[in-house]
C-alpha cells in the first residue's frame, strides 16, 4: 500500500469520525479540516475533476462568503476582528471536500458504525455516572444538575449528540447493518442518546432532536415504525432515569419546562402611573437575556442595514454608549440566534442569502418526501439524503437561541452534513440520468 492510498484511507475514516475530533479541541479539527481541503484541491487538479468547483451550490456559498468578507473589511477594527471573516471560506470548502472524498471512495464501512456505537455507549454510561454520582469518569462535576460528561465546564453535550446522531443514522443506512436482530439494540442506543440530551438540560438541543425525528417521520414512510419506537423508548427511558434521581434540583424537567416558562413569562416589579409598586407579567423572547440581546442587535442593525457590522462587530459595538440599553443589558459576544446574528453581522445581504437557503432546504424536504413515498423499494441513497437535509434543516431552524454561528466548532458542525447531502444528491441525480 503506497502513501497516497494510506492517506486516502485516513481521510475517508477521518471524515466519518470527524465529530469526535471536535472533542479533543479546535487544533486537531482545524488541522484535519485544512488537510482535507489541501487533499481535495490536489486531486481535483491531478484528476481534472473541476466539476466540483463548477456548480450552483459553490456559487451560492461563494456569494455568502463574499458578503461575510465584505462586511468584515468594511467595518475593519483590527486583525483579530477581521480574520474570522477572512478565513471563513475554509468552512464551506470543507463541505465540498467531503462530497469529493465520499464520491471518490464511497466507503460506508460497518467498522464506523461499530465505532459510533461504542463511543455513544461510553458517552451514555459516563453521563449517567455523572448524573447519579455527581462526577464522571474523569472527575468532571455535575453543574446545576446539568450533565456535561467529557465536555466538563462546557455545557454542549446535548448539542454534540444532536449533531452526531444524523451521521450515525446515515452510516447505519448505508452500511445496511439494520436487521431484525440489530434494530432493537440500535433503537435502545439512540433512545438513550436522546435521553442524555434531555439530561444535559440543553433546551434548544432537546427541542431540535424532536424536530429532527418529526421531520424524518414526515419525509419517509419507511422509517416511521423505527422513529415511533425511538420516541416511545426515549420518553420511557427519560421518565425512568429522572425518577431514579431523588433531588428535584437535578431534575431536567424543572429547567426544561418550569424554568423556561418563568423566563419567558417573567414577573417584573415596577411602578405604575400612580407611583405604586405593582407586579406585571412581561413576555420575553426565550428569556430575559435573549430578549435584550435581540433588542440590542436590532438597534445596531438599524445603523448597518445593508452589509452589517462584520463577523465580530456586535461584541465590539454593543459596548458603545449610543447602543447601550438600560443597565448595559444585551451586550455579549454574539446575539444568541443565527438569524439575528447574520442580520446584524452581514446585514440584509447576508440575511437574504440565509433565508434563501432556508427556503431551499424546505423545498428539498418536500421533494425528498415525494420521491421516497412514491418509490416501492427502499432506496438507501434517497433515505440518507433525507437524513442529511433534515440535519441541515435542524441546524438552521430559526426559532431557537443558539451559539455563535461564526464559531469554528459550530460552523464545522453546520457545514458537515452539507457535504453528505451534496454527495447523495449527486448520486441520485446520476442514477436518474
Amino acid at each position: 500500500m503506497n502513501l497516497e492510498t494510506k492517506l486516502s484511507r485516513l481521510f475517508v475514516y477521518g471524515i466519518a469520525i470527524f465529530p469526535f475530533f471536535l472533542l479533543v479541541g479546535p487544533l486537531v479539527s482545524e488541522l484535519f479540516l485544512i488537510s482535507v481541503i489541501i487533499y481535495f484541491f490536489y486531486f481535483i487538479i491531478k484528476e481534472n475533476q473541476f466539476r466540483f468547483l463548477n456548480n450552483r451550490y459553490l456559487i451560492f456559498f461563494g456569494i455568502f462568503y463574499l458578503s461575510v468578507l465584505f462586511s468584515t473589511i468594511l467595518n475593519f477594527i483590527d486583525f483579530n476582528h477581521t480574520k474570522g471573516g477572512l478565513f471563513y471560506f475554509r468552512i464551506p470548502l470543507y463541505a465540498f471536500a467531503i462530497w469529493f472524498i465520499l464520491e471518490k471512495f464511497n466507503n460506508f464501512d460497518k467498522k464506523i458504525v461499530f465505532f459510533y456505537s461504542v463511543f455513544l455507549f461510553i458517552l451514555i454510561c459516563d453521563s449517567l455516572i455523572q448524573y447519579y454520582f455527581g462526577k464522571n469518569l474523569v472527575g468532571f462535576e455535575l453543574k446545576s444538575g446539568r450533565v456535561s460528561s467529557f465536555f466538563g465546564e462546557e455545557l454542549i453535550l446535548g448539542s454534540f449528540i444532536l449533531r452526531t446522531l444524523p451521521i450515525f443514522l446515515i452510516y447505519l443506512i448505508m452500511s445496511e447493518i439494520l436487521t431484525e436482530k440489530s434494530n432493537l439494540i440500535i433503537v435502545i442506543l439512540i433512545s438513550f442518546s436522546c435521553s442524555i440530551i434531555y439530561l444535559s438540560g440543553e433546551r434548544s438541543s432537546f427541542g431540535l432532536i424532536i424536530l429532527f425525528f418529526f421531520t424524518l417521520f414526515f419525509i419517509s414512510k419507511n422509517l416511521r415504525k423505527f422513529i415511533i419506537f425511538i420516541m416511545l423508548s426515549f420518553i420511557f427511558i427519560s421518565i425512568i432515569l429522572t425518577n431514579l434521581q431523588n433531588s428535584d434540583k437535578n431534575n431536567p424537567a424543572v429547567r426544561m419546562f418550569s424554568n423556561t416558562y418563568n423566563q419567558v413569562m417573567k414577573i417584573d416589579k415596577r411602578q405604575d402611573f400612580n407611583n405604586e409598586n405593582k407586579l406585571f407579567n412581561k413576555v420575553y423572547m426565550f428569556s430575559y437575556d435573549h430578549h435584550y440581546h435581540y433588542l440590542l442587535a436590532y438597534k445596531i442593525f438599524k445603523d448597518h442595514m445593508i452589509f452589517g457590522t462584520g463577523v465580530k462587530g456586535f461584541r465590539y459595538l454593543c459596548r458603545k454608549k449610543i447602543y447601550t440599553l438600560k443597565d448595559e443589558e444585551g451586550c455579549s459576544t454574539h446575539p444568541h440566534n443565527t438569524y439575528v446574528q447574520v442580520l446584524v453581522s452581514n446585514g440584509l445581504v447576508g440575511f437574504s442569502l440565509l433565508i434563501l437557503g432556508l427556503f431551499y432546504v424546505i423545498r428539498e424536504i418536500f421533494m425528498c418526501r415525494k420521491k421516497i413515498n412514491s418509490s416501492k423499494k427502499f432506496d438507501k441513497y434517497e433515505i440518507s439524503k433525507a437524513i442529511a437535509i433534515t440535519a441541515i434543516f435542524v441546524n438552521i431552524w430559526p426559532l431557537v437561541p443558539n451559539g455563535n454561528f461564526f464559531n469554528n466548532w459550530l460552523s464545522m458542525f453546520y457545514f458537515y452534513p452539507i457535504g453528505f447531502y451534496l454527495y447523495f444528491k449527486d448520486k441520485n441525480e446520476k442514477k436518474i440520468s
